[in-house]
């Protein structure tokens, strides 16, 4: 008798579970995409804060919309007006200081070395829960941390090498926008959940942008001096690597548990790479293969430790 009843929830839930290990990882792919397009706009003539504006020119009026064709349901103006702020405030660190840091990396480092950098934040989540939340990591985590700062070593090195000290300063910056996005991370799931992927997502991002356009206006940035190349590849990173990802993120997140997100990230730095080498021509040695698996080791090692 209670077979049947046990079965419909289970099937449920083995549903969802795929569906965003889908969501995640077209998510993945889409935002894998962000640096090599970046480094495209830096050699079309833009800057950090003219890359970053057009990105949320472009993708700003799509959230506003989701956000008013949400709001027309009186739960979800109630639902906004209890967490509406502690959203807009985490949307403004993830989307805007995060993608900030990380966009500034790019004009000093390659769009490898940068997404490897970045796919360092399952560590710095693993510390910020052991601060927070008292949690100790174990002798697996603290191996498998020490493996991925050793392979994004091998990387620096050579790329230092070859760039030149503006390395360090892009290494410096791409960490930082890793270590902002862990605390986006374990502090957006929470309100997810209560929200849900789509609200939180348009007032995150919205927000964000806005910030970004405030950004702008203090540039003292000449628009006028955009080219249409800048403007093209800035309106494509606006919506197919940041409105697009965002909700595909956003939907697997609210399906998967932290851990269960993070692998699906795991081929991101693979698609990077094989993009990079295609379309910026940038150089794949051994060194990067070798650094690459061990970084993808270490957060299969943290996330195995989780479960």
């Amino acid at each position: 008798m209670n077979q049947p009843s046990q079965a419909i929830p289970s099937s449920r839930f083995s549903s969802q579970h795929q569906l965003g290990l889908l969501y995640a990882f077209i998510g993945c792919l889409l935002f894998s995409l962000k640096p090599v397009l970046v480094k495209l706009a830096y050699q079309a003539g833009g800057d950090a804060t003219s890359i970053m504006a057009l990105r949320a020119l472009s993708s700003l009026p799509l959230y506003l919309i989701t956000l008013l064709y949400l709001c027309r349901y009186s739960e979800t103006r109630r639902k906004i007006q209890q967490f509406g702020l502690p959203a807009a405030s985490i949307g403004v660190m993830g989307y805007y200081l995060a993608s900030f840091l990380d966009i500034s990396a790019l004009a000093f480092i390659s769009a490898q070395l940068e997404r490897l950098l970045i796919f360092l934040f399952p560590s710095f989540v693993v510390l910020i829960s052991w601060i927070v939340h008292k949690q100790p990591p174990s002798k697996r985590v603290i191996l498998a941390t020490f493996v991925g700062y050793a392979g994004t070593a091998l990387i620096l090195v050579h790329d230092f090498q070859t760039l030149g000290n503006s390395v360090t300063l892009g290494a410096i910056l791409a960490i930082a926008s890793a270590f902002v996005f862990a605390i986006y991370l374990v502090a957006s799931k929470p309100l997810i959940g209560k929200l849900g992927s789509s609200l939180f997502t348009s007032i995150g991002m919205g927000s964000a942008g806005g910030a970004i356009l405030i950004h702008l206006f203090f540039s003292g940035a000449n628009i006028q001096q955009w080219s249409t190349e800048l403007i093209t590849i800035g309106v494509t990173l606006g919506i197919v690597c940041t409105v697009l990802p965002s909700y595909f993120v956003a939907a697997g997140m609210a399906r998967l548990s932290p851990t269960q997100l993070s692998l699906t990230n795991n081929v991101g730095p693979a698609i990077t790479a094989v993009f990079a080498v295609l379309i910026l021509g940038e150089l794949f040695t051994i060194w990067h293969a070798i650094g690459m698996i061990l970084v993808i080791f270490s957060v299969v090692l943290i996330n195995r430790s989780k479960n």
